[in-house]
């Protein structure tokens, strides 16, 4: 075969696979897309709290959450050297 017919052939292919890995990807984020706004609906919604102070720093808090926060902030510690 003609060597810039092969080159044609390649490239046209090359072209092609392209063109289908971003249609697949459109499709499979648009599937993502749609079955995690149906998993988040399902996930239960806490009312805020309702604040009955004008200081902003005042709320009510349980002590698990106080300890959940304080478990998350002693994960990450920067290194000083």
């Amino acid at each position: 075969m003609n060597p810039k017919l092969n080159k044609l052939i390649t490239l046209m292919l090359i072209l092609g696979t392209f063109v289908f890995v971003m249609e697949v990807e459109d499709r499979v984020s648009a599937f993502a897309k749609k079955e995690l706004s149906k998993w988040a609906s399902m996930l239960p919604v806490k009312p805020e709290p309702e604040i009955k102070s004008l200081n902003p720093y005042d709320h009510d808090i349980s002590l698990i959450q106080v300890i959940l926060i304080d478990s998350a902030d002693n994960k990450v510690r920067p290194v000083h050297n």
